[in-house]
């Protein structure tokens, strides 16, 4: 039976949304185009999954190649609708669907077998492939020694396992290269690996475009090895040859090896060249990442550690999916909403890598720990292990949830979290002491409240951020709100150090990017940047006490004067219930640097009337609009952070929102309603997209 690609696209269209098809054939022959190959039969593909004859098989497979390099795969549906779909090439699985649809693989050019398997529960039904013929750009031939010129690698050292490494994202020639814990997929600690015409190498930064250089055409046991420009010189040139399973990486010039400084296991040891020995400080592994071309993190990065093609909820990309087509889990009698959790680091983490802890306060206040089943558990004195739940555990059922409010979901990669519940509070993780165990842990977290008038989620950077959440809200009728970052981890940590001025840059580090009072603008710990606000909360106290003039703030109407110390607010209209006409409500004091950007002290005393004005003009300052006319400037966000000295990391993440310029980049970005919290009061389900 011969038919043309569009009628099969057809088929494949209507088996995508599960409706019947009749006479289906049981293979698939070429066309006259030479789109699709061979016969569909169960292949062998290599899993960790269990088949169970219990599970039906997908059917009906076709594949449309008329794309370069590209296999658009679809297929039909057994009666049971699995929990998801794994898809593999040439054996190995390289993408993971839980909604029916067309997926798109990308191939080299020539002959593979695409194959497709339905998972429940953790095993998988018979893999059912078809054989295709894709046109294109062909693999990359490997050299003599098995690195492919022009391909991506991390380069480790047998010594520490630990990877060469860019120090402090330098982009300037001279910049160091050092030994650092490789971070999963930083730029940084990447490496383009090109052959001249002689058969050397050069090895150059993917984030910084600077080459591998031996300093100053040393030659003597010691010479330090850094990055520079590349203008071609023998000093900048490598001979890589196979030594066991490991090279060995000579320098063209002086003949001496890229070796790690005493042979140092520790972050930070140095790279220099030294006579060849064999030891393992000049033995290093060269694991590819991607072939051929850079891989910056643009939204053609959808390669993992290993080569495959990332999943990332049934979508190719470098970013989490912003589809809105989630299956939500069956929520129980008594529950408000369940939450769900999905792998979106594209390889970097698997499921049991990945750690969950949902607490909150019950409604007697007290500080508890949610089950999957929805039960909140007092946490008294115990640990995290014991509120510990991998990704791998709760995948498939999610948590139920209840009412509970101050609630705060924990998320961490690599290595679970250390907390504890201390005198009837709970002792959470510390981003300013270095010594705290989670110091060194990729983290991040989101809060919420479940009440009877309603939910409230947010994700949060006011302290810090670790990697990206995409978080999907979902009504009982079916409409979604979605809030976070979409963009890979590699290009917001690029993006931040590219849009940020020099002071906002030093926030950024290895595991996270820190809120300014975590690192050197807190002027209680002498931070470099303690004073940044210092001048500009002057001016505008100064102009404040140059004139009188009438503010109106959503709870009433007031005059506002100052004396250069003190600010005045004395209400001539209510709107709310909290201020009273014919009352001066006072600001004491002008704020620090600190109070500034964590909204305390000078920022958060008085009434409660003193409060909301406080955060008012706390808010204001962040944005540089406080010595601006309030009622024309304070409330229109097109004004916001136009200029310095304003705090730049919230502007960045307003900036890089999903939720159109909403973020929450300090204590007080809720006021004018710039806040990415999402509230309904019709909450269904919630699903929680992660990142890397």
């Amino acid at each position: 039976m011969r038919k043309s690609i569009r009628t099969l696209c057809s088929a494949a269209a209507a088996l995508t949304f599960g409706w019947s098809l009749a006479g289906c054939s049981s293979g698939i022959e070429e066309n006259s185009a030479g789109v699709i190959n061979s016969f569909y039969s169960t292949v062998s593909v290599s899993s960790g999954l269990s088949v169970s004859s219990s599970i039906s098989a997908p059917f009906g497979l076709v594949a449309d190649t008329s794309a370069d390099n590209v296999i658009k795969l679809a297929w039909g549906c057994p009666s049971v609708m699995p929990d998801s779909w794994h898809i593999y090439l040439d054996g190995e699985k390289v993408e993971e669907t839980s909604v029916l649809k067309q997926v798109e693989v990308e191939a080299y050019a020539g002959s593979h077998v695409i194959a497709v398997a339905a998972v429940i529960n953790g095993n998988r039904s018979e893999a059912e492939g078809i054989e295709v013929s894709v046109t294109g750009t062909a693999a990359p031939a490997e050299s003599s020694n098995g690195i492919v010129s022009g391909a991506t690698y991390k380069i480790l050292s047998r010594c520490s396992g630990k990877s060469l490494d860019n120090d402090n994202w330098s982009k300037e020639a001279g910049g160091n290269v050092h030994m650092w814990t490789y971070g999963n997929d930083q730029a940084n600690q990447q490496w383009v690996v090109s052959q001249n015409s002689d058969g050397s190498w050069v090895i150059a930064n993917l984030y910084s475009g600077l080459v591998l250089d031996a300093a100053n055409w040393g030659t003597t046991d010691g010479t330090n090895v850094f990055q520079w420009n590349n203008v071609g010189n023998q000093n900048q040139h490598w001979n890589i040859s196979k030594e066991g399973s490991y090279y060995k990486v000579i320098n063209a010039y002086s003949g001496l090896a890229l070796d790690v400084s005493a042979a140092s296991k520790e972050d930070g040891a140095n790279v220099q060249t030294w006579t060849w020995n064999g030891t393992d400080a000049q033995l290093w592994e060269f694991v590819k990442l991607s072939d051929g071309e850079a891989d910056t993190g643009s939204d053609d990065d959808d390669t993992d550690d290993t080569g495959n093609e990332n999943t990332d909820n049934g979508n190719i990309g470098s970013g989490i999916s912003t589809s809105t087509d989630d299956v939500l889990v069956s929520r129980n009698g008594g529950m408000q909403l369940t939450y769900q959790f999905q792998n979106c680091t594209k390889g970097a983490f698997s499921d049991d890598e990945i750690y969950i802890y949902v607490i909150c306060m019950n409604s007697s206040d007290v500080w508890c720990y949610a089950k999957p089943d929805g039960s909140l558990v007092p946490i008294g004195n115990t640990s995290s292990d014991v509120w510990e739940y991998t990704l791998a555990e709760v995948k498939n059922s999610g948590f139920q949830m209840p009412y509970a409010h101050a609630g705060r979901i924990y998320y961490s990669y690599g290595a679970p979290l250390t907390m504890y519940g201390l005198s009837g509070g709970v002792v959470l993780p510390s981003l300013s002491n270095t010594a705290d165990p989670n110091y060194n842990i990729y983290f991040d977290w989101l809060e919420f409240t479940v009440a009877s008038n309603g939910f409230w989620v947010n994700t949060t950077q006011v302290d810090q951020l670790g990697f990206p959440v995409l978080i999907n809200v979902y009504d009982n009728d079916g409409s979604v709100q979605q809030t976070g970052i979409s963009a890979s981890r590699e290009s917001i940590w690029q993006s931040y150090l590219a849009e940020m001025p020099d002071e906002f840059d030093t926030l950024e580090g290895t595991y996270r990017i820190v809120a300014p009072c975590k690192a050197g603008f807190d002027n209680r710990t002498g931070g470099a940047y303690g004073n940044y606000f210092d001048s500009y909360v002057a001016e505008t106290w100064n102009t404040i006490a140059s004139k009188s003039q009438t503010v109106t703030h959503p709870q009433g109407k007031f005059i506002l004067t100052g004396d250069g110390n003190n600010l005045y607010f004395r209400c001539i209209e209510a709107y709310g219930t909290i201020a009273s006409v014919g009352t001066t409500y006072t600001i004491y004091g002008r704020p620090s640097t600190s109070e500034v950007l964590e909204g305390y002290g000078v920022l958060a005393s008085g009434n409660a009337m003193e409060l909301a004005l406080e955060a008012w003009v706390c808010a204001a300052l962040n944005r540089h609009v406080a010595h601006m006319t309030p009622d024309t400037y304070w409330n229109d966000a097109s004004y916001y952070y136009n200029a310095g000295p304003c705090n730049y990391f919230a502007k960045f993440w307003h900036d890089h929102s999903e939720r159109g310029g909403l973020a929450y980049g300090f204590c007080y970005d809720d006021v004018n309603d710039q806040s990415a919290t999402t509230y309904t009061g019709n909450v269904r389900g919630v699903v929680v997209r992660l990142g890397f």
